[in-house]
Parts: C-alpha cells; structure tokens; sequence
C-alpha cells in the first residue's frame, strides 16, 4: 500500500494568508496543489513542522461525496493530521477544500485537487 503525505504551510504570498502544499511525490505549489496517487492510495494531511497552522478544522470533497472521498478523511488518535484512504478502485479527479486555523487565529480555506494516475501510470 502507497502512502502519500500533504504537508501544509501557513504563509505570506502577494500580501496576504495563502496556504504553501508539498506532497511526498516532490510536488508543490501555493493554493492549487495538484496531487497525482494511484488508487488504494493512503493520504496523509498533515501540518509542516514551525507550519504557523493552529489547526485543521476540514478537509472534503467540495461536490459531496465523490468518486475520489467516498469518506471524509478521519482525525487519528495523537496525530495532528487527516487520514484518506483511497478505494482500490477509485478513478478520476477531485477538487476538495482545506480549512484551517492559522496561528493568528484567522479562518482560511483553500481548493487543492486530488488525481488518480491511470494503472499504466503506477510505478
């Protein structure tokens, strides 16, 4: 089973509160992460360490309940993250939201995407 890690950073970009993401494939970006992982995937949401996150208040799918979240990624006991794991067969394309606490107090939210690589994409 694949495990792949999105770490968060609360940070200054343009003047104001953005949200910097980088996934464990190298990946990265400012707001718009697109993150690539085969189906069966485990994906981790975690803050970054000094990330300036308070906390993660949600992380779902902005349609509802999709092909990609069929569940809502899970709060697990003594982890400061959220938990997804993906279905076997799982396909696709999903936007999703993040909400977060920054360590000022602000309420932010962000729309990141997740894609299922196809079967002869998975190395």
């Amino acid at each position: 089973m694949t495990t792949v890690y999105i770490y968060l950073r609360s940070v200054k970009a343009d003047g104001r509160e953005a949200l910097a993401l980088f996934d464990s494939n190298r990946c990265g970006a400012i707001d718009n992460l697109v993150t690539e992982v085969p189906s069966g995937t485990k994906i981790i949401w975690r803050p970054d360490s000094c990330s300036g996150i308070k906390t993660i208040v949600a992380i779902r799918s902005k349609s509802g309940k999709g092909n990609i979240f069929a569940s809502e990624p899970k709060k697990k006991l003594l982890c400061r993250g959220l938990v997804l794991q993906l279905a076997k067969t799982a396909t696709g394309e999903e936007a999703y939201y993040i909400e977060y606490i920054s360590s000022q107090g602000e309420k932010m939210r962000i729309d990141p995407y997740i894609k299922i690589k196809p079967p002869e994409d998975h190395q």
